[in-house]
């Protein structure tokens, strides 16, 4: 079986770290133009898997597997892809299964389009403060949904060369990659390169992800394609590469600006290469640009970590309780309330007995896609956040309630009262390594 791809979708962060501030704080050289995305201080590899298989639409509900690749992913032995299943509102037979290495977002998609369902691919890319890989990184995902029905595209071939080469490597433990030597890694990738192209011909747009810019490049141009440098191009100079995620989004960017019977090949270059050929059935439709909001560095370095800073002096935050977690499921993961059956009553958080005295008769009610506006609002200077100070507000979704949640993504000048908000799923804290999430709300993109 070989299932269509129905739809895609991308989340990129709302922050950008300019190269020219990384030059700026360490050596007061240029380190090249444009940007790369920044994940925020509460975001990580699930969150953001989250957000962009919630964008792919209704379409997930009936998907029957779930593919979840990354590198980074924040908790190791459990299943991260557990949690953006239980977050995204899928069916309870769903098969869940996690994918890691560079290769993985590669392997997601090509098992996707094979068994039909949906293929995530998110990252979050560091280098040690200074070095290319830091300033040419990113962050974001890519979801794809593949079954039966009205396709966007088909995969009508794919090709793998696998080759033992230290290319890319990251001991465990450790959180930069090493890198091998520059023109051994070209020699071989290129080699791989040619192979694919033999067996699946030229075609019209062609896409390669591999973790050196200048060798994605030259090998992207070694394939003859027509198409796909500007896409190519301009996904390194303001997104960077995103690890697993790398090729998923540049297939979808590809994919924006396709027409009907285009095709697309899209290869990843590290330990060998593979590569998809896709059949565009539809024409793209572009998605809007959105503007993002610069940062410092000292902020990405405190972000990711590796700037200490003095903690706030307040209590410690309570660890992630498993029995309790695991009751409330349906709210913490879903933000799914209550409805009376009786009444139509809605409950925000969840309750057994509702005011018309109905008892345990009420059906989920989940408030996670809706829009809400803003009553009021409380901001804490002095909190334990990492991006002072922390906003507290109470969230209106009309006839169906009100519900106070922490405010996220918010600009630097914030956000008025009446200001419309929409939720997403993010991390609120982590404790000896173990990550606590929960909803917030951010303004409406």
């Amino acid at each position: 079986m070989t299932a269509k791809l129905l739809a895609y979708a991308t989340y990129l962060p709302r922050y950008r770290l300019a190269r020219a501030a990384i030059g700026a704080a360490l050596t007061g050289a240029p380190r090249g133009s444009g940007a790369r995305t920044v994940a925020g201080h509460d975001e990580d590899a699930v969150s953001m898997a989250v957000a962009a298989t919630r964008a792919l639409g209704a379409g997930i509900g009936d998907a029957d597997n779930l593919y979840f690749a990354t590198t980074s992913p924040p908790l190791l032995d459990k299943s991260c892809s557990l949690i953006v299943h239980a977050a995204t509102g899928m069916h309870g037979r769903v098969f869940a299964l996690d994918l890691t290495g560079l290769r993985s977002g590669f392997g997601a998609l090509s098992v996707a389009a094979g068994t039909g369902g949906v293929a995530v691919l998110a990252d979050l890319r560091t280098g040690r403060p200074g070095s290319a890989e830091e300033s040419d990184g990113g962050d974001g995902a890519a979801a794809f949904l593949f079954g039966s029905g009205d396709a966007v595209a088909e995969v009508i071939g794919s090709v793998s060369v696998p080759l033992e080469v230290m290319d890319a490597w990251r001991a465990p433990g450790t959180g930069y990659a090493l890198l091998g030597e520059d023109r051994l890694v070209h020699h071989v990738l290129a080699r791989a390169v040619r192979e694919i192209v033999a067996e699946a011909g030229t075609p019209v747009t062609a896409l390669v992800s591999t973790l050196n810019r200048r060798l994605a490049s030259s090998l992207r141009a070694s394939i003859g394609a027509a198409g796909g440098a500007d896409v190519q191009d301009a996904h390194r100079e303001n997104t960077g590469y995103c690890g697993a995620a790398d090729l998923g989004l540049l297939l979808a960017g590809a994919l924006d600006t396709a027409k009907a019977g285009d095709t697309i090949l899209v290869v990843s270059a590290g330990g060998g290469a593979d590569a998809l050929l896709l059949r565009v059935l539809k024409d793209g439709r572009r998605s809007p640009d959105r503007v993002g909001q610069e940062i410092g560095y000292h902020q990405y370095l405190t972000w990711r970590g590796a700037l200490g800073r003095e903690p706030a002096r307040r209590p410690a935050r309570p660890a992630v309780a498993p029995a309790p977690a695991l009751r409330n499921s349906a709210w913490k993961y879903g933000l799914a309330g209550s409805q009376c059956s009786a009444c139509a009553k809605v409950y925000l958080p969840p309750a057994r007995v509702c005011a018309c005295g109905a008892v345990d008769q009420a059906r989920p009610f989940s408030v996670a896609g809706l829009t809400g506006t803003v009553v009021t609002q409380a901001a804490d200077g002095v909190s334990d956040s990492p991006a002072p100070p922390a906003t507290a507000a109470l969230v209106d979704f009309g006839t169906t309630g009100r519900l106070l949640l922490e405010l996220t993504d918010v600009p630097p000048a914030g956000i008025a009262d009446g200001a419309e908000v929409e939720m997403t799923f993010r991390r609120t804290y982590v404790l000896d390594g173990v990550p606590n999430y929960f909803w917030k709300a951010r303004p409406k993109r």
